[in-house]
């Protein structure tokens, strides 16, 4: 009897973890046309696609970078939008796909974009809702003479790195219904002291990146234009001040 209910347990968990994974596997949807664009190659920007979503500017040979795990159920595509435009502005930047879409199993991912672009001295990490989770589980053990930041978008820490030497910036949305402003107060004794908070008022939570047709009954909102505006220059200041 114990040995049928054991089985019977076994095969629940791997239906649970299946049915998961497949529920993962389907992303949010986001704007086609306006990622289509990103991912074109021009005369400023080369976009590479492999392991990683890469954008390299073509004048220049970039030591700094900034890497991005996107969030849960989420196409890396969705953030190449914003992701371009720090390569316009010189920086490497890369987005890294997980597995399932689920930063949770790709954690360690930003070794893998480290060793592929050895040039890159200095690195800083992102991440959009579970992916800036995963990109706190990330920097408990990252080599942080390379990974100087920590650019969290939407999100907060689920451990403890308040002790850890790395300039960090939370910019968070005033009208946000997944990663409330409660639940980005709460977690605050969880990041260094000097971290900088910003949140950008009549924002919600999709709109970080190009989502499409999520939170439409939000009333008040900041267009998704403006609000890619401001989120990419805040991010954008924080990367310019890391020396």
């Amino acid at each position: 009897m114990l040995k049928k209910i054991v089985l019977a347990i076994v095969a629940l968990l791997v239906v649970v973890v299946t049915g998961t994974l497949a529920w993962m596997s389907i992303p949010f949807a986001y704007h086609k046309d306006e990622t289509a664009t990103a991912l074109i190659s021009s005369d400023q920007v080369r976009v590479s696609q492999g392991d990683f979503i890469s954008f390299q500017p073509v004048q220049t040979a970039p030591v700094k970078g900034i890497l991005f795990y996107p969030g849960g159920k989420t196409s890396a595509e969705t953030f190449a939008p914003l992701m371009r435009r720090f390569a316009e502005q010189g920086y490497l930047a890369v987005i890294v796909p997980m597995p399932f879409n689920t930063a949770f199993l790709g954690i360690d991912k930003a070794d893998d974009v480290v060793a592929a672009y050895p040039a890159i001295q200095q690195w800083v990490i992102a991440g959009h809702s579970l992916g800036g989770v995963a990109a706190v589980e990330y920097v408990k053990t990252a080599d942080l003479s390379r990974f100087k930041g920590l650019l969290l978008l939407a999100s907060y820490p689920a451990s403890d790195i308040s002790q850890l030497g790395i300039a960090v910036k939370s910019i968070s949305a005033s009208k946000d219904l997944q990663s409330t402003p409660q639940k980005i107060n709460d977690n605050k004794a969880k990041l260094p002291v000097n971290t900088d908070y910003v949140v950008i008022e009549n924002a919600n939570h999709w709109q970080f990146g190009s989502f499409a047709a999520e939170d439409e009954q939000q009333q008040g909102l900041l267009s998704p234009s403006e609000q890619a505006e401001q989120v990419f220059a805040r991010s954008l200041a924080f990367l310019q001040a890391i020396p």
